[in-house]
C-alpha cells in the first residue's frame, strides 16, 4: 500500500472517531441511568484519545524521526512542575475520600479515579524529569518513556 492510501485510511479513521465521540456525548444526555451514562462517557473519551493517537500517526508519517528539546521553555517546565504537584495533591485527597465511603458503588468509582491518578502522577513526574534534563532528548528516549509509562489502550 502506498503512503497516500495509508494516510487516507488514517484520516478517515480520525473522522470516524470524531463522529463516534460526538454521538456518544449526545447519547449520555439522553439517559438518566448513571451507569449507562458513565460507560458512554468513557467510550467517548476513548474515541477522543483514538483521534489524537491517529493524528500522532499522521504526524509521524510527516517526520518519522526527530530530536525533541524542551530546554528552552522554562514556562513549560514550570507548568509541568505545577501539574505534578496538583496530581500528587489530587491523589492524596482521593485516598482520604475513598476511606470515608461505605457505598461499594462509590468506592469502586473512587478507586478507579485513584488508579488513574497514580498513573497520571507517574507519567507527569517522568515528563518533568525528562524535560528538566535540558538537553536534546532523542526520539528513542521519548518512545521508551511512552512504552514504560503510558497506557494508550486503556
Amino acid at each position: 500500500m502506498n503512503k497516500q492510501s495509508f494516510r487516507s485510511m488514517i484520516e478517515k479513521r480520525v473522522r470516524n472517531e470524531q463522529e463516534a465521540a460526538k454521538l456518544l456525548y449526545e447519547s449520555t444526555k439522553k439517559t438518566n441511568n448513571t451507569v449507562i451514562s458513565l460507560f458512554l462517557y468513557q467510550l467517548a473519551l476513548d474515541s477522543e484519545k483514538h483521534e489524537h493517537m491517529l493524528k500522532a500517526i499522521l504526524s509521524l508519517m510527516d517526520s518519522p524521526s526527530s530530536v525533541l528539546t524542551f530546554g528552552e521553555s522554562e514556562e513549560f517546565q514550570k507548568s509541568i512542575q505545577k501539574h505534578q504537584e496538583m496530581e500528587h495533591e489530587m491523589l492524596e485527597n482521593f485516598k482520604k475520600i475513598v476511606d470515608l465511603t461505605e457505598d461499594k458503588r462509590v468506592r469502586f468509582i473512587l478507586q478507579n479515579i485513584i488508579s488513574d491518578e497514580k498513573r497520571h502522577h507517574a507519567i507527569i513526574k517522568r515528563v518533568h524529569q525528562l524535560v528538566s534534563e535540558g538537553e536534546k532528548i532523542k526520539d528513542e528516549k521519548w518512545w521508551d518513556f511512552l512504552y514504560r509509562y503510558s497506557r494508550l489502550t486503556g
